[in-house]
């Protein structure tokens, strides 16, 4: 009985034992086909999430950029920042985002900046290539086993893989299949440990029942339930999720059958791990959750039907309803009628053919009814057989990002329109069409102001009524009269919502009731420098107040239309400007012509041909060089690589010759001067452009300048500055080789006497008497010269003896003693001479005629009539100069000097023009010291920078401060030396100063010598071009008494020549200063540079100036320098108005 008991109990077991293990097969392969849709679905999301993203951020990097930043830039950006962040990211089982492009470049990843195109698995089967294309037919999975790259193990792997088709980038995420297979593992020995403890638990209760059947089966049939209830019991609290699990954590003591205590403890174990996957599932369903409640994007999950089974907040806020109201409602619902059916068709045709997954464009009604357009990625939901039972979407709304790409298409297609140059008409028209297809309800127009009628007309309009359009045509702009009217006036945006009842449409409300417009908004439409071109109008049928967004574009279109407008006026006036430069070309005296890269000529003018001797077509196609550049004026032929015609060519610069000659047709050549200028297209050189003209009677005037420079015009002699030449190369001889000479400075005794007593006609014939005889007494390797008026220099050369030189003297005294016999007057003077004996410590020409001046003076005081020699004693002149050099330098430290003013006039009109600014000196013993006392001594000792550095600081503030008081004086003139103007900073050091005072440039006169002209480089001609551009004028001070040439004059940006005081104070009666003012005039007048003369005190001066043309004066006659306090009562009593009389 016990054997047939006990192999029914067996029997019993084995069938629950094959039962148990039928459903353990069975719920193994369950979770396991749950787990990896699990893992598929999570890996989907991820990439998915990854694309929105990317494409959200990228539609952001295109609303903030600004117009100029290129679509290349804005891609490239947003690459950047999206690749930054995908490349660090990892998620909670340390997977991460890969991404590539379709050639095979790994952007973010373990291979990143690896060509990974060629990768294979263990079997052989590329990698990338067929992620590739998964990617490109829109997506899908991949398994395959993971090769040994960097931080990564080699495995069997699960990738999903979806693409960017605008960037050619497939995105993927993956997981190791082991990881999948670990957990299906653990759920599975989950189940087998539950079997098992079910299968204890049977066969415990078997072995209890056979113990029963034994002779103590009452007893310990009692104990088994006491223990059986007991084990029940502890397995119901195990099993109670909301009990804590503390409470199960050790077996009850009651239980005394190991065999209950060992089934517990199984079910004890069996049911911990069971709690454990389920919090680790509420744990990552959580997280996965909370990404997608916080996400920004539209997510939805959708039926197949198309109903909505779950919506995001944002997808909420959204469409303003409740979730309640929004699960279970067709998606159909929340979209245009239209677009809502055509939707649910293609949901129909997804869940039956199930294409791949895509991204597609459709608008949504939002909570405001707005119509918003959105972006949507979106795809399939499947249950466990694999079958479609719903979609999942994703959305972001692009209406920002469609409404900018539109506008910038449109942009792009006007500014084509503009390169190939079509009606400014067809232009305007483009921008209106492109606003209403962005803005369907917009009816827009561009009206264009007419300057001199301010005036409107209609240049575009395509939806504005036509009898409309007539009624407005012409009309006059102001405020009050409609929007654009009042735009164009004030040049300001109008806004009017109703245009039936806003006051400024009064005039035109019965025109408007008969049109369905309602609202208005009219925005100027603004040039360069805020000039209103014209008007940008939108309106619209129904009243309404414009959004940010519709201001935002009402003012870019007529930024664009601002653009096309202008550049149409630019090309009409390109077009009248070549038809101006055609007829300046035709009509000019001034030769020109145009050569090709290979130097023959592709077009001349007829004062070119007229010039050179030929008919314009003998010189179309022929090579220029061989006709007229062949040679120099002497004969010795130009090679072609020398011409500077030529260079142009090559090189690309600008060429200006200004001293050679060119061939006419019959062999005669005449001096020219000539700018060559480099043609270019697409920066790329085509040809030149040479403009010249004949210089021969500047040449002829230059050199009859150059004689009267450099020669006293009365007596014939060198001047002073031709013989401070000759005296340099004396000193340089005698330093080289030794070789002695004597300077001997002569003054006439008594001479003023003979001009004040017998004019100054007889005073011109004593002077031409006086030098005939010295002319005749010296040598002739001696050179005489006339320093002015009686004063005469003489350097005699090549001398033995200090003897030599007395005995010279004294021939000159006793000579010039002799009576002078001028027609009806005999005339009785004498000479004093002051004689230096030049030796190895003389240093410059200037200390050997200030010593010979000493020895004159001491000559004088001796009785005159007499000789002197300069001594060592006369060094207490030097020892003087040594004093003033100190108490000057400390006088400009401590503001000891002081700026006068000398007023200047228009000798035309008499109108206060400028003034001079002149330095003097308050010393605190002597009172105020003119410049004759100190600025010699400051040019010979240095001081002479800092002295003009400080007046011209002084006059800057001065004018700064007249400025801000409201006191017009014209233009300031400061006297530059040549330290400053040589200094390789000086346009920097004016500026500076400028800045420091606050001075306006355009009050501002620089005034600086022929000499310093002549020593300037290139880059002080530079500086002066671009303070001239700033406003600053520049003056050529003492004119006619240096070396300067037209050449300098024409270099150099200069706006005025000043005659020196020594030309006019003799110019009634001194034939020569005569000469000089008047060709300084005449040259001054051909060159367009204003001519000012200084020194004028009388009125004989002023008409000998008026009348050759003079424009304005300064001197005794007008002004004497004053303080500024005199000049401020100058300028506050009569301004700008003051006048000579």
């Amino acid at each position: 009985m016990r054997l047939v008991l006990l192999a029914t109990v067996i029997m019993c077991l084995s069938v629950v034992v094959a039962f148990e293990y039928r459903e353990l097969l069975h719920e193994t392969k369950r979770l396991r086909t749950q787990d990896l849709q699990q893992h598929q679905q999570r890996l989907e999301a991820r990439v998915r999430v990854a694309i929105a993203y990317a494409r959200h951020q990228f539609a952001w990097e295109q609303q903030t950029a600004g117009a100029e930043v290129d679509a290349a830039t804005v891609i490239a950006r947003t690459q950047a920042r999206i690749l930054a962040w995908l490349d660090a990211l990892r998620f909670e089982d340390g997977s991460y985002i890969f991404i590539g492009r379709y050639d095979g470049l790994s952007l973010a990843g373990p291979a990143k900046g690896q060509n990974v195109l060629e990768l294979i698995d263990a079997d052989g089967q590329p990698i990338v290539r067929t992620l590739i294309a998964y990617a490109q037919a829109g997506g899908g999975f991949l398994e395959y086993k993971m090769p040994k790259l960097p931080d990564q193990r080699s495995a069997p792997k699960l990738s999903y893989v979806a693409p960017i088709p605008e960037w050619g980038w497939y995105v993927g995420t993956g997981t190791f299949i082991d990881d999948i297979e670990a957990e299906i593992t653990a759920l599975h020995h989950q189940v087998h440990q539950r079997i098992q403890s079910e299968v204890l638990t049977i066969s415990g209760l078997f072995v209890v029942i056979l113990g029963l059947a034994g002779w103590r089966a009452r007893r310990i049939a009692a104990a088994v339930r006491r223990d059986s209830e007991t084990c029940v019991h502890y397995l119901e609290q195990a099993l109670d999720t909301s009990a804590p699990s503390s409470d199960t954590e050790h077996l009850p003591e009651q239980l005394h059958f190991h065999e209950l205590r060992a089934i517990a403890q199984a079910a004890r174990r069996m049911i911990a791990h069971r709690r454990q996957a389920e919090q680790a599932l509420r744990e990552s369903e959580q997280r996965f959750r909370t990404l997608v409640e916080v996400s920004q994007y539209y997510i939805q999950e959708l039926d197949a039907s198309g109903r909505i089974e779950y919506a995001n907040p944002a997808a909420v806020q959204l469409f303003g309803r409740e979730p309640s109201e929004l699960i279970g409602q067709s998606v159909a619902t929340l979209l245009p009628e239209d677009e809502g059916a055509r939707l649910l068709a293609d949901l129909h045709r997804f869940a039956t053919e199930q294409p791949p997954p895509m991204t597609y464009y459709n608008r949504n009604l939002t909570a405001d009814g707005q119509m918003i357009h959105v972006e949507v990625d979106w795809n399939y939901k499947r249950d466990a057989a694999g079958q479609v039972i719903g979609f999942v979407s994703i959305s972001k709304d692009v209406t920002d990002y469609r409404r900018a790409r539109l506008l910038l298409k449109g942009r792009n297609r006007v500014l084509e329109m503009l390169a190939r140059g079509q009606p400014l008409r067809e232009m305007l028209t483009a921008i209106i069409t492109y606003i209403e297809d962005i803005a369907p309800r917009a009816i827009c127009s561009i009206h264009l102001l007419d300057p001199a009628t301010q005036t409107l007309s209609t240049a575009a309009a395509l939806s504005l009524p036509e009898f409309y359009a007539e009624a407005v045509e012409g009309a006059k702009i102001g405020v009050g009269i409609g929007s654009c009217g009042a735009a164009a006036a004030t040049g300001q945006r109008v806004v009017v919502a109703d245009v039936l009842t806003h006051p400024d449409w009064a005039a035109y409300r019965e025109l408007m009731e008969r049109t369905p417009l309602r609202a208005c908004w009219s925005q100027p439409i603004i040039g360069h420098g805020d000039q209103v071109l014209g008007t940008f109008a939108i309106y619209a049928n129904c009243v309404m107040e414009p959004s940010a967004v519709d201001l935002e574009m009402i003012e870019s279109a007529a930024e664009l239309a601002a653009i096309v407008i202008e550049h149409e006026r630019a090309a009409s006036a390109t077009r009248q400007a070549e038809e101006k430069a055609r007829l300046l070309l035709e009509s000019t005296t001034e030769g020109i012509f145009g050569l090709d890269l290979e130097g023959r000529v592709t077009f001349i003018n007829p004062a070119a041909a007229d010039l050179l001797g030929y008919a314009p077509e003998e010189l179309i196609g022929q090579s220029i060089h061989p006709l007229i550049h062949h040679s120099h004026a002497d004969g010795t032929p130009v090679v072609p690589e020398c011409c500077s015609i030529f260079a142009t060519l090559s090189n690309g610069q600008d060429c200006h010759a200004a001293n050679e000659v060119l061939w006419r047709r019959d062999g005669s050549s005449f001096p020219a001067e000539y700018w060559a200028t480099p043609m270019r297209r697409d920066q790329q050189i085509e040809g030149a452009v040479v403009t010249f003209h004949d210089i021969s009677a500047r040449k002829r005037a230059e050199a009859e300048i150059q004689h009267l420079a450099f020669h006293d015009s009365l007596t014939g002699l060198p001047n002073r500055l031709l013989f401070k030449e000759e005296l340099a190369q004396a000193l340089a001889g005698l330093r080289r080789n030794n070789q002695r000479f004597a300077l001997h400075m002569l003054d006439l005794d008594h001479f003023k006497d003979v001009n004040d007593t017998l004019g100054h006609p007889v005073g011109d014939q004593l002077l031409r008497a006086v030098t005939e005889r010295l002319t005749a007494i010296i040598r002739g390797t001696d050179i005489l010269a006339r320093f002015g008026g009686d004063e005469f220099a003489l350097l005699q050369v090549q001398i033995e003896e200090i003897g030599d030189a007395a005995a010279l003297a004294s021939k000159i005294i006793e000579s010039l003693e002799q009576d002078f016999q001028l027609g009806d007057n005999r005339i009785t003077i004498n000479t004093s001479i002051g004689i230096l004996i030049a030796d190895q410590h003389c240093h410059d020409v200037d200390e050997l005629i200030t010593r010979a001046d000493v020895a004159l003076y001491k000559a004088k005081e001796a009785g005159r009539g007499v000789h002197a020699f300069f001594e060592d004693s006369m060094t207490q002149q030097l020892r003087r100069e040594m004093e003033i050099t100190r108490e000057l330098t400390h006088a400009i430290q401590a503001n000891e000097l002081f700026v006068v003013y000398q007023p200047q006039f228009d000798l035309h009109t008499g109108q206060l023009v400028g003034m001079e600014a002149l330095v003097r000196w308050q010393h605190p013993q002597d009172g105020i010291r003119l410049p004759g006392a100190f600025l010699t001594v400051a040019e010979k000792r240095g001081l002479v920078r800092p002295l003009s550095d400080w007046v011209l600081d002084a006059v800057c503030r001065q004018m700064c401060d007249w400025s801000a008081r409201g006191l017009v004086f014209g233009r300031i003139a400061v006297n530059l030396c040549a330290q400053q103007v040589g200094d390789p900073d000086f346009g920097d050091n004016i500026l500076a100063v400028i800045e420091r005072t606050g001075a306006n440039p355009h009050n501002l006169e620089l005034e600086f010598t022929e000499t310093v002209l002549i020593a300037a480089d290139a880059q002080t001609q530079a500086d002066i071009v671009r303070l001239s551009e700033l406003g600053i004028h520049f003056a050529i001070d003492d004119f006619g008494t240096g070396f300067s040439s037209m050449q300098y004059l024409r270099k150099f940006r200069t706006d005025k020549i000043k005659i020196d005081r020594e030309f006019i104070q003799d110019v009634t009666h001194d034939a020569g200063d005569a000469e000089i003012v008047k060709a300084t005039i005449a040259l001054g007048t051909a060159l367009g540079l204003m001519t000012i003369a200084e020194g004028v005190e009388t009125e004989e001066q002023a008409e000998f100036l008026r009348r050759h043309g003079c424009r304005q004066v300064q001197g005794y006659l007008y002004g004497r320098p004053q303080s500024v306090a005199e000049i401020e009562r100058l300028l506050s009593s009569v301004s700008s108005d003051a006048r000579l009389t």
